[in-house]
């Protein structure tokens, strides 16, 4: 991880990035089991935390904890359901699909069987819809 200090006036004066304090860079490699780098890349991160009160191990669990999120609820509605390809013209139509699909992962995680792969769930629900209603409780 890198951390500069010295540019965050520069981006926060220069750049309009209110609040900024500290900018960060994350590198991440991705290696197989047999040694081989698969994947190698580089995350930059803005922050408006006081550096005076937070440190490096502070400021990598933050992007962790964003990485984490992002992981499991952005990445299973995009790459599973496909969410970033449904659009609509008309006003609020957008934002209500992705509350409903947050409300379904909410559903999923919260009543499927601990040993069964959310996507499993997921897919028996999409083939056999009565297994959603019951696990709401409405069959």
């Amino acid at each position: 991880m890198w951390l500069d200090l010295a540019n965050a006036d520069y981006v926060r004066s220069t750049l309009n990035f209110a609040g900024c304090q500290i900018l960060l860079r994350v590198d991440r490699d991705v290696i197989a089991e047999d040694g081989t780098v698969e994947l190698s890349e580089s995350r930059y991160f803005v922050t408006s935390l006081n550096p005076d009160r937070v440190n490096a191990d502070d400021l990598l669990a933050h992007v962790r904890g964003h990485w984490q999120i992002e992981n499991s609820q952005f990445f299973v509605k995009d790459r599973w359901w496909d969410e970033d390809r449904h659009w609509t013209r008309r006003p609020g139509v957008s934002e209500w699909f992705a509350q409903l699909t947050s409300a379904a992962l909410t559903v999923h995680r919260a009543f499927s069987p601990p040993s069964e792969p959310l996507r499993a769930s997921a897919d028996a629900v999409q083939w056999t819809p009565l297994i959603g209603l019951e696990m709401l409780g409405l069959a």
